[in-house]
């Protein structure tokens, strides 16, 4: 920030209206200036409307999670003031202007001259100087580059390895990387202390890494570098005075389980807003006494998802197999599809883990359960495509798995065999999912009937064939659900 000089009537400029946000939580910054960028001037518009966005650059945080999963040992660090490292051209420091009083309440003009949050090219020209950086100075620190690629969330970055000895060099080489580029790193956590020491890190950090980055989520996803596990926060919101269908749709849309760990206690909510819909309410009119005892008890039962925790690492390593196991289901109310991985190592022996899952609500639209099962079974295929695209580990086998023997005839048969919607989503899972064994699975074993029908948090927290799948799936192939003769695709 400089002091402004005077101007010409001539002149473009645009001041940026600030206010101070208090955050007593935050262990670095407890007090941040925050700037908007879409105040309109007299003129009807303001910065914003003018500034080209740039394409996103950020990483899908589903794909780091993940990503991050796959190793043995992980750290986390984030770039200080991210934003404010990457200097504006001086061109246009007249529209980052800002109003200043000092401390005798005498008001004075400055320019921001650094990347400031608030402005819609932000996030865009940050991401994309730190990924200049890569481009330019990676090839001294090679082993940097995935966690640049692969590994950071907003101004979060996270790096793994297998050996306590190769995370500490990554770790080495990722400082010197972004200090290279003026991005010191700050707040390091890691599921190995030894690497902090290593490292000589005055800033080395041991609290818990939200990996929501937002504030005001009901229920948030965290990382426990203490025991290496994920776990979730519950914000309990102040009951207001009228539960209204405006209230319950904002704090259903807060809830933060993006790999779907807890999806069986989350769908409850998602049901309970679709019912919310068909009684045709006005966002903000009183509700229904029976529906309003069902939001209450829901959110009772969320506020318990605090004490779960999930194992952060999948077991794999380079002399693993893996082996994915997708299960699909659906009843009349929701759909879901669950993915686990089994792996085979000599060190951890054979191992099942969830990766994650997806849920949707049943449209409103009644179908019949084969076709909501059917549709269930796309779903699983696109969720298995993914997870395939971002694991980053090499699967031997595919089995994908329905409880629905009519959804299993219609995908294992030519789609042109069908009518128009079975055919269209017969041909779908056929492409998706080209080398995968699709089977079929007693619904008593099948994990995604907990998604498709909801859970309670007590009975999520003890139930073993969701958290580690069916049994079998660990076992060999002998003791696996027998399968009736169905047509070869």
């Amino acid at each position: 920030m400089v002091r402004a000089p005077s101007m010409s009537s001539e002149e473009i400029c645009y001041y940026l209206p600030h206010h101070g946000v208090l955050k007593p939580s935050s262990t670095t910054t407890k007090l941040r200036v925050v700037f908007n960028g879409s105040s309109p001037t007299s003129s009807g518009r303001s910065i914003n409307d003018l500034m080209h966005t740039g394409p996103n650059l950020l990483l899908n945080i589903c794909d780091v999670l993940i990503w991050i999963r796959h190793h043995l040992h992980i750290f986390a660090t984030d770039i200080t003031k991210m934003y404010r490292q990457v200097r504006v051209h001086p061109e246009d420091w007249n529209l980052q202007r800002i109003l200043w009083a000092d401390e005798h309440q005498k008001e004075a003009s400055y320019q921001l001259t650094t990347v400031t949050y608030g402005t819609k090219a932000a996030p865009f020209l940050a991401v994309r100087a730190l990924l200049q950086l890569a481009e330019d100075e990676g090839h001294r620190f090679p082993l940097a580059l995935p966690s640049i690629n692969h590994g950071r969330y907003v101004d979060d970055i996270f790096g793994g390895a297998d050996t306590v000895e190769k995370l500490k060099e990554i770790a080495h080489q990722l400082k010197e990387l972004c200090n290279a580029g003026g991005f010191p790193l700050a707040k390091w956590s890691t599921s190995h202390p030894e690497v902090l020491s290593e490292l000589s890190l005055a800033d080395a950090s041991g609290s818990t890494i939200s990996l929501d980055d937002c504030a005001i989520k009901v229920l948030g996803l965290n990382w426990s570098p203490q025991n290496d596990k994920f776990t979730f926060s519950f914000k309990s919101i102040s009951a207001s005075s009228t539960i209204s269908k405006r209230a319950i749709s904002s704090e259903v849309a807060q809830l933060f389980d993006p790999l779907g760990f807890v999806s069986p206690v989350v769908i409850r909510a998602k049901m309970l807003l679709q019912e919310l819909w068909l009684h045709k309410l006005n966002w903000d009119d009183p509700l229904p006494i029976n529906i309003t005892s069902k939001w209450l008890a829901i959110k009772e039962d969320l506020s318990g998802l605090a004490k779960l925790s999930i194992p952060r690492w999948l077991n794999t390593s380079r002399d693993s197999r893996v082996t994915i196991h997708g299960l699909s289901d659906a009843s009349q109310f929701a759909m879901a599809a669950v993915i686990y991985i089994t792996v085979h190592s000599p060190s951890t022996g054979v191992v099942t883990s969830l990766v994650c899952s997806k849920t949707k609500v049943a449209p409103l639209k009644r179908l019949t359960i084969p076709r909501l099962e059917l549709t269930s079974a796309l779903l699983l295929a696109k969720l298995t495509k993914y997870v395939q695209d971002t694991l980053k580990v090499e699967i031997e086998e595919i089995h994908l798995w329905t409880d629905s023997q009519v959804a299993l005839t219609w995908i294992k048969t030519h789609a042109s065999h069908w009518k128009d919607y079975v055919r269209n989503r017969v041909s779908q899972i056929q492409e998706l999912t080209p080398t995968a064994h699709w089977k079929h699975v007693p619904g008593a074993s099948n994990p995604a009937d907990c998604a498709s029908r909801g859970l309670t948090t007590v009975q999520l927290a003890t139930h073993s064939l969701w958290w580690t799948g069916p049994p079998w799936t660990s076992q060999s192939v002998d003791s696996w659900p027998l399968q009736l003769n169905e047509p070869d695709s």
